[in-house]
């Protein structure tokens, strides 16, 4: 039986990566190694509607937009999500979807006032992290490529944090099947350049210009589709 996920896609994406690289929403299912699976992507921006009580699990995608912006999209995704949370099922929120997530819980998202984490970045494993399927084939102070300048402040109660770097939370569990990531799985090497030299030409402030090689990150989406199949 093929396994059902929704990837709740949260923008266009840039149009200078997109015309090179493709979409977050094709990264995703190319870096997923099982092929049992039927996607269904859905582009949550343009405020469609959409049916999700055959899903088995849910994947929200990041975004150039923040949780607080004052955008009825958002305001609709987040009533929609909290609706996803009530059905118990796999739901992986990844950069804007792990601060949605929080959100949603209520935790508190803010614009990071260390700057932007934009590159290749260490992340440092709890105890909790290392003993968490999610982060299986992953070590501490392993390499994750980010992208981002809001920052999950207070993680929602009842959530355990997995993950941290030195500007702030980078990965959290609640109740064994809700998972928030601050970073990208699902960036390559090549993607993560594009995205800093962009933003460096906008006067952007980088912490490290040299981008580092992440080679275990991708197992993150790989451990989340193991963590799927046994609940089901």
């Amino acid at each position: 039986v093929k396994m059902n996920i929704i990837i709740l896609s949260n923008g266009p994406g840039l149009p200078e990566v997109v015309s090179l690289y493709g979409h977050s929403s094709e990264w995703i299912p190319s870096s997923i190694e099982e092929k049992n699976i039927n996607y269904t992507v859905i582009k949550t921006y343009d405020n469609v509607s959409f049916d999700y009580s055959n899903a088995d699990a849910f994947i929200i995608t990041g975004s150039k937009y923040s949780v607080y912006d004052d955008a009825k999209w958002i305001h609709n995704l987040k009533l929609k999500v909290s609706d996803i949370i009530k059905l118990g099922k796999p739901i992986l929120g990844i950069c804007f979807g792990h601060q949605l997530l929080a959100s949603c819980l209520g935790g508190k998202v803010k614009k990071n006032i260390h700057g932007w984490e934009l590159g290749s970045y260490e992340i440092s494993l709890t105890k909790e992290g290392e003993k968490n399927p999610l982060f299986n084939n992953f070590n501490d102070n392993d390499i994750v490529y980010e992208s981002h300048q809001d920052v999950v402040l207070s993680l929602p109660e009842d959530a355990l944090e997995l993950a941290y770097s030195d500007k702030g939370n980078q990965s959290f569990v609640y109740k064994n099947f809700l998972y928030g990531v601050q970073f990208h799985p699902e960036f390559s090497y090549n993607v993560t350049r594009k995205l800093m030299d962009l933003r460096i030409e906008k006067g952007i402030q980088v912490d490290n210009n040299e981008l580092l090689e992440s080679k275990n990150s991708k197992n993150i989406l790989n451990n989340f589709i193991d963590i799927v199949k046994r609940r089901k």
